[in-house]
């Protein structure tokens, strides 16, 4: 093919409970005795503990003007420094009633600035309204750690936009890089280079052929309300004589043809974190297929195919990675296309006979060729044995590919396998659907499936 296709895909969770507990303010008291019938003008007890000099019965009569024990301490409301407050409730400092501001209960019966009982403070405490401050506390948690203040996981503390709780509370979708959620059943995409998130891979609409022809092709790629997976398509004549194919396709990876490099043709990250990797790195990697199906309506020009592709350098980290190699297996083609050898290419009698066992088939090397697209990268086309077939149910080594890349096809332990697809290409006066139940990727042990929203 001279285009690209792609696909790509995280989630962290974090929760902050901080709870301030508070310790009760006790009451300071003295001995009380009436400044003129007990102890001396100087307060009986003295200023420090008990009547002060009007500590008896104040010039107006009785207790003092502020009808208690003076301000250093006794009964009544208490002083601002430790007794009751002249209204009943708790000094500045702490008492009985409503505890101050450092640490009793404050005049309105919650809890003050920095801890006390009630809703708990800015810092750590209940806050004044019953939920958790700024900083971690109980109810929502605050914005830098723990729930925020509308009852989920903040943007920065909780879980990230990738896999966590959204910020308005509650758990939020598992969206790519690009802020694209987890598709659900039903879904459905019909522009030209949209995509459904499916996990660790895509489902992209790609009609690369069709746009670079300005022709008025109509796709659609969608999860169907079972939860299987399918694209549809209807292509007219647009011109090309074949090398400027549609390909809807399942992409599992990252292009290799450098980020924001001009075949890209889907989003510049990749889609899951097992690729790209070295091949030195990689001891199995294969997919599996559960019954995909083509039906065609027009079947002009088609096939159902896996390819991978391999490039020099990271294509994730170097914007000239070096495209290497196309590799692409069909299971099913259309009657009479490019038959196996015919295409001028002087190597051809070189590699007739040539086939690899990969899973659960063999694959014949049909057409090879080291100046394709324009001599940007090599490309070899392999076909089932046995086929066309127009359904395919199984498992491919991907890995025995590349062994025989390694051996055959100038591969290197230090290039990169890049990303793996399975679609169909789609050329002129074709339509038809293609629908497929599951689809599993596996890397070095590691499997990934469909995910769907819930």
């Amino acid at each position: 093919m001279a285009k690209l296709r792609l696909i790509r895909f995280s989630t962290c969770l974090g929760m902050l409970f901080s709870l301030t507990h508070c310790s009760d303010s006790s009451l300071p008291g003295g001995t009380t005795t009436w400044g003129t019938g007990g102890e001396s003008s100087t307060g009986g007890l003295s200023s420090t503990g008990g009547q002060t000099l009007t500590g008896g019965q104040s010039s107006t009569g009785g207790q003092t003007s502020t009808g208690g024990i003076h301000s250093t301490g006794g009964a009544g409301g208490v002083n601002p420094t430790g007794g009751a407050g002249p209204t009943g409730g708790t000094n500045p400092t702490g008492g009985v009633g409503g505890v101050n501001p450092t640490g009793g209960v404050n005049p309105t019966g919650g809890v003050n600035p920095t801890g006390g009982v009630g809703g708990v403070n800015p810092t750590g405490g209940l806050g004044p309204t019953g939920g958790v401050n700024p900083t971690g506390g109980v109810g929502g948690v605050n914005p830098t750690g723990g729930v925020n203040t509308t009852g989920g996981l903040d943007p920065t503390g909780g879980v990230a936009p990738t896999g966590g709780v959204d910020p308005t509370g509650g758990t939020g979708p598992e969206v790519d890089a690009n802020g694209v959620p987890l598709a659900s059943p039903g879904d459905e995409k019909t522009a030209n280079e949209e995509y459904l998130n499916l996990g660790d891979f895509r489902l992209l609409n790609n009609r690369w052929g069709s746009a670079e022809r300005g022709c008025s092709t109509t796709s659609r790629v969608f999860v169907a309300t079972n939860g299987s997976l399918g694209w549809d398509f209807n292509r007219g004549l647009c011109g090309g004589e074949g090398t400027q194919p549609d390909y809807p396709e399942i992409e599992f990876g990252i292009h290799p043809f450098g980020i924001g490099h001009t075949l890209e043709t889907s989003p510049p990250f990749s889609s899951t974190t097992l690729l790209p990797l070295q091949l030195k790195d990689i001891t199995s990697v294969s997919v599996t297929v559960d019954n995909l199906n083509i039906n065609l309506q027009n079947a002009s020009s088609w096939n159902i195919n896996f390819e991978f592709w391999v490039s020099q350098r990271n294509p994730v980290t170097d914007p000239n990675p070096g495209v290497y190699a196309e590799i692409l297996g069909m299971w099913g083609w259309q009657d009479g296309r490019w038959a196996c050898g015919d295409d001028q290419d002087p190597l051809s009698n070189e590699y007739q006979g040539i086939s690899v066992g990969a899973g659960d088939k063999s694959y014949d090397l049909c057409h090879q060729r080291d100046d394709w697209a324009d001599g940007q990268w090599r490309y070899s086309q392999f076909r089932v044995q046995g086929g066309p077939t127009r359904s395919f149910s199984g498992r491919v080594d991907i890995k025995a590919f590349l062994t025989w890349g390694l051996s055959n096809r100038g591969f290197s332990q230090d290039f990169w396998l890049t990303r793996i697809e399975v679609g169909s290409e789609i050329d002129d006066n074709t339509s038809g659907t293609v629908t497929l139940n599951d689809i599993t990727f596996e890397v070095n042990g590691t499997s990934t499936s469909i995910r769907l929203a819930e």
